[in-house]
C-alpha cells in the first residue's frame, strides 16, 4: 500500500507541474484562439445548440445520471454494493472539491478576458491577482468533473475487478476530455482548467482510497 501511495503522490506532483507549465504557456491561449472570432469579438460556439445544449447541458445530465446509476446498481446488486457505494462517494467528493475550488478562484474564463473581447486581466496560477481579475470562479472546470469524477469507479474496481476498472477509467477520461473540449470551444475554459479538474478528481480519489486502505489495515490489525 505504501509503495503504491508513494508512486501516486509522485505522479500527482509531476502532473501538477506539467499542467502548471501548460497554463503558463502560450498553448492555452492558442487553442482557445482557434474557437474565437476576432471579427465578432466572441466565441461563435458559445451558445450553439451542439455545444451548449448537447455538449454542456447534455454531458452534465449524463454525469448526474451515471452517479445516480451507481446508487441503483448498489441497490440491485448486493455483491457489488461495497465497491459501487465507495465509487459514488468518491465521485461526489471529487465533484464537490472541484466546485469548492472553483468558487474560491479569482481566475476568470476566457470569454471574460481582454484578449477575447472582455475586460478582465489574465494572470498565471499562483501569481499575484491583478487589479482587474474579472468575475473569477473559473478554475478548475466544473463541467469537466461530470466525467473525471468517475475516476472513483476505477479506484473502487481496480483490485477486485481490474478489467471493469479499465473500462471505467477509459469512460472517465473520454467524458472528461469531451467536456473539457466543449468548454474550450465555447470560450468557457482553457484546456489547463479541464486538466486541473482531472488532477483534483484523481487526487481526491487517491486520498480517499488511502484512508480506506489505512482503515482496513488498522481494523485488520
Amino acid at each position: 500500500m505504501k509503495h503504491r501511495l508513494v508512486l501516486q503522490a509522485a505522479g500527482l506532483a509531476l502532473a501538477a507541474l506539467l499542467i502548471w507549465l501548460l497554463g503558463n504557456s502560450a498553448l492555452d491561449f492558442q487553442l482557445s484562439a482557434l474557437a474565437y472570432s476576432p471579427a465578432g469579438q466572441a466565441f461563435p460556439l458559445r451558445d450553439a445548440w451542439l455545444t451548449e445544449s448537447v455538449g454542456h447541458k447534455g454531458l452534465k445530465y449524463l454525469g448526474n445520471f451515471l452517479w445516480l446509476g451507481l446508487l441503483g446498481v448498489a441497490i440491485a446488486f448486493p455483491d457489488w454494493r461495497r465497491e459501487v457505494l465507495r465509487a459514488a462517494l468518491g465521485a461526489l467528493l471529487a465533484a464537490t472539491a472541484v466546485s469548492v475550488l472553483r468558487g474560491w478562484s479569482a481566475h476568470s474564463c476566457p470569454w471574460d478576458l481582454a484578449a477575447f473581447g472582455g475586460g478582465a486581466q489574465w494572470f498565471a496560477l499562483l501569481a499575484e491577482v491583478p487589479a482587474i481579475p474579472g468575475p473569477g470562479r473559473c478554475l478548475p472546470s466544473g463541467h469537466a468533473s461530470s466525467g473525471f469524477a468517475l475516476f472513483a469507479l476505477y479506484f473502487a474496481l481496480r483490485d477486485a475487478h481490474p478489467r471493469q476498472a479499465r473500462v471505467a477509467l477509459a469512460l472517465a477520461w473520454t467524458l472528461g476530455l469531451i467536456a473539457a473540449a466543449v468548454q474550450v470551444a465555447r470560450g468557457a475554459h482553457f484546456l489547463s482548467h479541464g486538466l486541473w479538474t482531472a488532477w483534483v478528481c484523481w487526487a481526491v480519489c487517491v486520498a480517499l482510497w488511502a484512508a480506506l486502505d489505512w482503515r482496513k489495515m488498522v481494523r485488520g490489525g
